[in-house]
């Protein structure tokens, strides 16, 4: 099998083990509280990276950590992992999923505003028409409005800043390493948000359960995402992620019993159609280049 469409194929197997990190998570915030499923997925995935660290004879620690791109990512983790926990608890899976593919077009505007990348009428009018494809998905200030499925939007602003600061690290930062800390943020935040909610109760054998499955759906996604990227290039199996949106409906509907209205299809096609011509955009630009 040429290793093109391997990556392809890895690329959305990843992305099936996060819709089921996410339903896990959602699962496991209704048994446990918000704070301590953080930690739980902050030490699990430390304690996999370190493992993966010592066998690489990575160092765990040196100097070079403390590049202002790696706080910068760790920064960007945590609060996109308070916005991410919080909209995937309370909103509906599907509705969450949707607006997290709105991603690419933020990282397209963090690029222009602070690496003053171009960004031309078409790639504008893909930017309005995605916003306004999550407007559709929000809907602030009608009926359906639901005001946790807005904390989506400063999880993928969070994870913006994350994937600016990967794009700005140097290369001798090891990937592991990077990886490493990001899970140790996670973890820091989770301890943070006990602290201010006070609510240090542990979990019965299903909470730890679905905990165990959210490090592991986690973990297997993160693994097959690098190999995939590693495999091919990433223009190739970047727009693959988006196949998480139907995982993430589907999942929504069937283990959920979640209901996705018109509105919310035409928000979510409109976003994803947004993300994949920024994308398409890109790739033209590089190879004009």
């Amino acid at each position: 099998m040429p290793n093109n469409v391997r990556a392809i194929m890895m690329m959305i197997a990843g992305m099936f083990f996060f819709t089921l990190g996410d339903l896990f998570l959602k699962l496991a915030t209704t048994v446990m509280p918000l704070g301590m499923v953080m930690i739980a997925l902050g030490l699990g995935m430390s304690v996999l990276f370190m493992a993966m660290m010592v066998r690489a004879r990575i160092p765990l620690y040196q100097k070079s950590y403390f590049h202002h791109a790696l706080v910068m990512r760790s920064v960007g983790e945590m609060i996109g992992v308070v916005g991410m926990f919080i909209a995937l608890a309370y909103a509906p899976l599907s509705s969450v999923t949707a607006i997290m593919q709105s991603l690419p077009l933020v990282l397209t505007a963090m690029g222009a505003l602070f690496l003053k990348e171009p960004v031309g009428v078409r790639r504008l009018s893909a930017l309005i028409a995605g916003f306004i494809g999550v407007l559709i998905i929000i809907r602030p200030g009608m009926s359906g409005f639901d005001i946790f499925a807005s904390f989506t939007l400063i999880g993928v602003l969070g994870m913006a800043i994350r994937d600016f600061g990967t794009r700005i690290l140097p290369s001798d930062i090891s990937t592991l390493a990077v990886s490493f800390y990001g899970a140790v943020a996670i973890t820091l935040t989770g301890f943070v948000i006990m602290m201010i909610t006070n609510d240090w109760h542990m979990s019965d054998e299903t909470g730890l359960y679905l905990s165990l499955a959210l490090v592991i759906m986690a973990s297997i996604g993160t693994i097959i995402v690098t190999n995939a990227i590693r495999l091919a290039d990433m223009a190739l199996v970047s727009p693959f992620r988006f196949s998480r949106v139907v995982f993430g409906v589907g999942a929504g509907i069937l283990f959920l019993g979640e209901s996705v209205d018109k509105m919310t299809l035409l928000g979510s096609a409109i976003v994803v159609g947004a993300g994949l011509y920024s994308w398409m955009r890109e790739v033209t630009l590089a190879k004009a280049s």
